[in-house]
């Protein structure tokens, strides 16, 4: 699941704390681990949260059949979003519920927050088709409505917001990140094989060295780097650039610089796509041009070799 687009941004974010003076150089290592296992945890959490969202709907259509004069409705309730497959499968056919257990991530059931989620999507409309449509939905028609759930409202609902950011400091900012690889998972979903495919914590063997290297040599190069983006800024002094700019730079060379398989333009590419995200309008072509010149140097002066 953790691949190395998610690992850049992860070494972005850190490095940024470090330069803000929030976290210390000594526990570089540990503080990488922990942010990666966040996003793992966060992965395992929303997935298991389509399940407790279907639990907890189950346990409102049964409160409202066992109340004292049910209406014809709440006897006879329209169950497609309760029985739905996705959730099923999510439940029997993989580890996610068993792995949330075990890091204790969907112990604390918040009545208020799952009412609200449901309310909210109570009012998609790609809800309201899904449950009066004629035809019987499809598996694709739940991915379709779990994939609409996840942009419309898990996205968006400040109760779910607050509850992650009190969880753990990281979510808030992996959110729009990792809900792409659920989204994944549940394309993926295939009730006739025996278990649901749920990716990995590393999507490649070597991607915890790399997550691991790539933070320390930017931190271990910043000072270096930062005098090199000052020399090549022409106008701009360092000082007077956006903090992200510089960060985004500073960990774009360390990645260009300590790591010979990764082609240059590759690493450029990615850094480049994360000034679009993260910084001002301007900032990507900014931040093109100072790393184009400070590489065309390294090539002249053999720091660096490859294409």
């Amino acid at each position: 699941m953790i691949n190395r687009l998610l690992i850049r941004i992860k070494t972005v974010q850190l490095v940024y704390a470090f330069m803000q003076g929030s976290i210390d150089k000594l526990n570089s290592n540990e503080q990488m681990a922990q942010s990666l296992e966040s996003s793992y945890q966060l992965y395992n959490y929303l997935l298991g949260l389509v399940v407790k969202l279907t639990e907890y709907r189950q346990t409102q259509l049964e409160a409202a059949r066992k109340k004292f004069m049910p209406t014809q409705e709440e006897r006879f309730p329209n169950v497609r979003f309760a029985e739905n497959r996705v959730a099923r499968c999510i439940a029997e056919k993989s580890e996610v519920l068993d792995y949330c257990e075990k890091h204790s991530l969907l112990s604390d059931f918040d009545t208020e927050m799952y009412r609200g989620l449901l309310e909210e999507i109570e009012k998609l409309p790609g809800y309201k088709k899904f449950m009066t449509q004629r035809e019987q939905p499809t598996l694709d028609d739940e991915k379709e409505l779990w994939k609409d759930i996840f942009a419309e409202v898990i996205s968006r609902n400040a109760l779910l917001d607050a509850t992650l950011e009190s969880r753990n400091i990281y979510w808030n900012d992996d959110l729009a990140t990792v809900m792409q690889f659920v989204v994944k998972a549940i394309n993926k979903l295939d009730p006739e094989k025996d278990q649901m495919s749920v990716a990995p914590m590393f999507d490649r063997n070597d991607d915890s060295k790399f997550a691991r290297d790539l933070y320390n040599y930017a931190l271990e190069d910043a000072h270096e780097n930062l005098l090199l983006i000052d020399k090549n800024a022409d106008n701009w002094q360092v000082d007077r650039m956006a903090l992200m700019d510089k960060v985004i730079m500073v960990c774009a060379l360390a990645e260009i610089k300590h790591f010979p398989e990764i082609a240059v333009r590759i690493s450029m590419n990615e850094y480049i796509e994360l000034a679009k995200h993260y910084c001002a309008p301007d900032s990507a072509r900014f931040v093109n041009g100072i790393l184009d010149k400070i590489i065309k140097q390294w090539k002249k002066d053999g720091v660096i070799f490859k294409a």
